[in-house]
């Protein structure tokens, strides 16, 4: 009797284990993927680093950003030394570089970091520290920042498929999967605020599965978590509107299975607490959004600068943004080509999962309806939301600005843990085929770099 009890306990104890190496493996995977990275970059991304360093490089002394103030110095002067990559008539400026002041610089010398709250930056100013202390360069320190932020998100999205049943090899595969993706390219090895958004994706599911194993305090936490990551960047709400879904649809179904009136079944999924749950995701995101907006406005010194041409939102816009983030979660803010031929891999294999996990578990039918619905609700969130922010920007500023892909990057964790479900792992020699996939893609993100 010992003997089987031990078993388990043991059993138990080396599985806990696993979880651990893995987890440990996923942050050092991470930390490797943007250190290397940031050590090649020998320009600024074109996804606006040169207002996001200026951010960086003031939040310690100043806080906040304000609307209608100039560029930092700093950040025109690192402009124009260091150039921005794939805008040819930003390169580098030997002569501007000597006096940053002596050009012109896009919209007139403003910036547009003041949409942003602090927090993002006041995250990797401080984690950069002790790197800027060690005598690594400023810009860099703050870069390879973000390696934190990717590890946050590989892990959460490990326990969420761990969660789920998932094989440890498989969880891990797909977490390093994440980790050498280009959305981790493009938002974790730049000064970014997309640097969060694989994050807030993988937190959102992985609250999300403890709320529909009923854990305790997950229903509580998904609204908080939802209105922190949107305070980072409004965005990563993309993320928890599928949580939001994924609750909706789960009621939708317990209480479809009820054996009773249809005014009672109405009733009781009015009343039950994954609704409300996701109605106050909404309501806590847009509550602190809200906040945010009038404590810019009121430290507000300067109209916002003019961006330029202003094209009308018309009914062909939304037809185009329809087929935005779901086929393109993967990308990330440019065209592979653009990190060099190691990115072609990367990329078909994190579209391949991506579209062919979501997808294939909402059409699946040898799953649990329970476990479908998290396809159904990524599948239908990525074709909605890209033209829900373009409506929403048309009412609010009159125009039409087309949406990137990578404002989708949230959606990319809930892709890969629908992939995680839809996998046949019976096989021992599947699960560690796709760890080995996952091993092999992220050896190859390494490769990518300035094309």
């Amino acid at each position: 009797m010992a003997e089987t009890e031990e078993a388990p306990t043991r059993e138990r104890r080396w599985r806990g284990r696993d979880d651990w190496w893995a987890v440990l493996v996923l942050m050092l995977a991470s930390l490797v993927f943007t250190t290397d990275q940031v050590t090649e970059h020998e320009m600024m991304s074109p996804i606006d680093e040169y207002q996001y360093v200026g951010y960086y490089a003031s939040v310690l002394d100043e806080g906040v950003v304000r609307q209608g103030t100039e560029m930092p110095l700093y950040a025109r002067q690192y402009m124009v030394c260091h150039g921005v990559r794939a805008i040819p008539e930003m390169g580098v400026n030997p002569d501007a570089c000597k006096k940053p002041n002596s050009i012109g610089y896009p919209i007139a010398g403003g910036t547009t970091a003041d949409l942003y709250t602090p927090l993002y930056f006041w995250s990797i100013r401080i984690l950069a520290q002790p790197m800027i202390w060690a005598g690594v360069d400023f810009v860099d320190a703050g870069r390879a920042a973000g390696g934190v932020w990717l590890g946050i998100g590989a892990i959460f999205l490990y326990l969420a498929m761990r969660r789920m049943r998932t094989p440890v090899p498989v969880a891990l595969g797909l977490g390093l999967v994440l980790v050498g993706s280009l959305p981790a390219y493009w938002g974790n090895t730049y000064i970014s605020t997309d640097a969060t958004a694989l994050a807030s994706g993988a937190v959102a599911a992985w609250l999300t599965v403890r709320a529909l194993q009923r854990v305790r305090g997950s229903l509580v936490l998904l609204p908080i978590a939802a209105a922190v990551f949107t305070l980072f960047k409004l965005q990563n709400l993309i993320g928890f509107v599928v949580a939001a879904t994924v609750l909706v649809l789960a009621t939708l179904v317990d209480v479809g299975r009820e054996n009773t009136g249809a005014r009672t079944r109405v009733r009781a999924f009015l009343r039950d607490r994954r609704l409300l749950t996701a109605i106050a995701i909404g309501v806590a995101s847009i509550v602190a959004q809200g906040i945010w907006l009038w404590i810019r406005a009121s430290l507000a010194v300067g109209p916002q600068p003019a961006l330029g041409l202003v094209v009308p939102l018309e009914s062909k816009h939304l037809v185009l943004e329809l087929g935005n983030f779901l086929p393109l979660m993967a990308q990330g803010a440019l065209a592979p080509y653009a990190t060099g031929p190691a990115s072609l891999p990367v990329y078909a294999v994190g579209t391949l999962l991506a579209i062919g996990g979501a997808a294939g578990l909402a059409m699946s039918k040898g799953v649990r309806v329970g476990h479908r619905i998290i396809g159904l609700a990524t599948v239908v969130v990525a074709v909605l939301a890209a033209p829900a922010l373009a409506i929403a920007i048309g009412v609010m500023e009159d125009v039409y600005i087309p949406i990137p892909n990578r404002y989708g990057a949230s959606l990319l964790p809930w892709a890969l843990l629908s992939a995680a479900v839809l996998v046949d792992t019976r096989q021992r020699w599947g699960r560690y085929a796709l760890l080995a996939l996952g091993t092999v893609t992220w050896g190859a993100a390494l490769m990518m770099g300035e094309a």
